[in-house]
C-alpha cells in the first residue's frame, strides 16, 4: 500500500473520539450516573494515555491512511509527520508509546520507512464486532470527510481539537442516528471534558467560534429558549439532571465537510453513471445478466469518489459506442464480463496510481 492512498471517508469509532477528547467529569444523569469509560466500552490502551495534540493528530493520520484491515505498509515516516503537521521525532516517540500501551505494532524496514498494524482494528477503531456472521456496532462510529481531517490537523490548540472531536460525535448521534435537526452540546457537557482551567463560559464559546469553518454554531443562553430546547429533545432530557447555567450550543456540520451528505450525493451520481452505461451497453450484450450489487457500486464511490468512477464509466460507455458487441472478444474487457465490480476496482486503482505519480 502506498502513502498516496488516503481514505476519503475516515471511519472512527465514537469511543475513540470520546477517549481522545477526554472523559467527562459531569456524570450525573436523570436516571443515575453515566461513566463514559463503561458506557462506550473504551479499551484500556486508549485510557492509558494522555491525549496531547500530537498524539491525536498521529492516530487520526494513521486511520486516514490505513486499509480496511488497519494496515499501513512501507510508509515514509516523514510523509506521515508532514500530514500530521508534526516533526518526525514526535511521530516516532508517539509510535513507540502507542506500541507500549498496545494500540499498534510497527516495524522499521530501513531508514525512514515503516509499516504499522493497528491492533484489533475492527473492534478497537471501528467498534465493529462479528455476531452470527454479521458485524454489529455497540456505540457506533463516525464517518469523517478527508477535508475535515485536514482542517483538524491545522487546529493549533489541543482543547479546541477536543471540542471538535466531541462535536463530531454529537452530530453523529443527534443528527445522523436520531434524526434531529441539529446536534446539541450543553455548557456543562463541554466544561466536563475540558481541563478545569478553561471551563469559563467565554472560553468555551471562544473555542466553538474558532470551529466556524467546520461547524455552524448557534448559542442558546436565554433560560426560556434553553427550557424549550430541552422539552423538545428527549435525548437531551436524559442527559441533563442539574446544570450550572442554562447555556447550550447547537451545532451542524458545514455541507462542504459533511461526510454523510457527500457520500449520498456521490453514490447517487455513481449509480446514475452506471445506469447510463447500462442503457448503451444493453443494445449490444445481455447487460442485465451481469451481477452488480448496488452496495458494491456505492463502496467504489466511497473509496474513489464520483469523479473517478464517472471517468471510468464514461470510458467504458464510449468503448461500447465504438466497438459494440465486439467488446466481449477483447482481452482487455474479459474481466468486465466475468466480474464487473472487480474490473471497475482494477481500473480505478490504476487511475489512482497514475494520479499519484503525476
Amino acid at each position: 500500500m502506498s502513502f498516496n492512498h488516503e481514505n476519503r471517508h475516515v471511519l472512527i469509532a465514537n469511543k475513540v473520539l470520546i477517549a481522545m477528547s477526554g472523559l467527562t467529569r459531569w456524570t450525573k444523569r436523570q436516571e443515575g450516573f453515566m461513566y463514559e469509560k463503561h458506557h462506550y466500552n473504551i479499551p484500556g490502551p486508549f485510557l492509558a494515555l494522555k491525549w496531547t495534540k500530537s498524539r491525536i493528530r498521529h492516530l487520526i493520520t494513521l486511520l486516514t491512511h490505513c486499509d480496511d484491515k488497519g494496515m499501513l505498509s512501507l510508509i515514509e515516516s516523514s510523509q506521515l509527520a508532514e500530514y500530521a503537521h508534526t516533526s518526525v521525532r514526535s511521530l516516532h516517540d508517539n509510535l513507540r508509546l502507542f506500541e507500549e500501551v498496545g494500540l499498534l505494532r510497527y516495524s522499521v524496514h530501513f531508514s525512514g520507512v515503516i509499516s504499522i498494524e493497528l491492533i484489533d482494528y475492527l473492534a478497537n477503531y471501528r467498534d465493529l464486532f462479528e455476531e452470527a456472521g454479521t458485524y454489529q456496532s455497540k456505540t457506533g462510529y463516525t464517518s469523517v470527510w478527508c477535508e475535515m481531517v485536514r482542517h483538524l490537523m491545522e487546529i493549533e490548540h489541543v482543547n479546541i481539537l477536543r471540542v471538535a472531536l466531541r462535536a463530531l460525535v454529537q452530530v453523529e448521534r443527534d443528527i445522523h442516528v436520531q434524526s434531529q435537526k441539529q446536534a446539541t452540546l450543553t455548557y456543562d457537557e463541554v466544561k466536563g471534558f475540558l481541563p478545569r482551567y478553561c471551563g469559563h463560559r467565554l472560553a468555551v464559546k471562544g473555542m466553538l467560534d474558532q470551529l466556524s469553518r467546520l461547524f455552524r454554531v448557534q448559542l442558546v443562553e436565554n433560560t426560556k429558549d434553553f427550557l424549550s430546547a430541552v422539552k423538545e429533545n428527549l435525548s437531551l432530557q436524559k442527559r441533563i439532571h442539574t446544570v450550572s447555567r442554562p447555556l447550550m450550543f447547537h451545532v451542524k456540520l458545514e455541507d462542504q465537510v459533511n461526510s454523510k451528505r457527500i457520500k449520498e450525493a456521490e453514490r447517487a451520481d455513481t449509480l446514475i453513471g452506471w445506469f447510463d452505461l447500462r442503457e448503451i451497453a444493453r443494445d449490444f450484450v445481455d447487460f442485465d445478466a451481469l451481477e452488480v450489487p448496488v452496495s458494491s457500486l456505492q463502496s467504489l464511490s466511497d473509496t474513489y469518489g464520483f469523479s473517478a468512477c464517472g471517468e471510468v464509466l464514461r470510458t467504458i460507455r464510449n468503448d461500447f459506442h465504438r466497438y459494440g458487441e465486439g467488446l466481449q472478444d477483447t482481452d482487455v474487457y474479459r474481466l468486465f464480463f466475468e466480474s464487473p465490480i472487480l474490473y471497475l476496482n482494477e481500473r480505478l486503482q490504476q487511475r489512482s496510481k497514475k494520479s499519484a505519480i503525476a
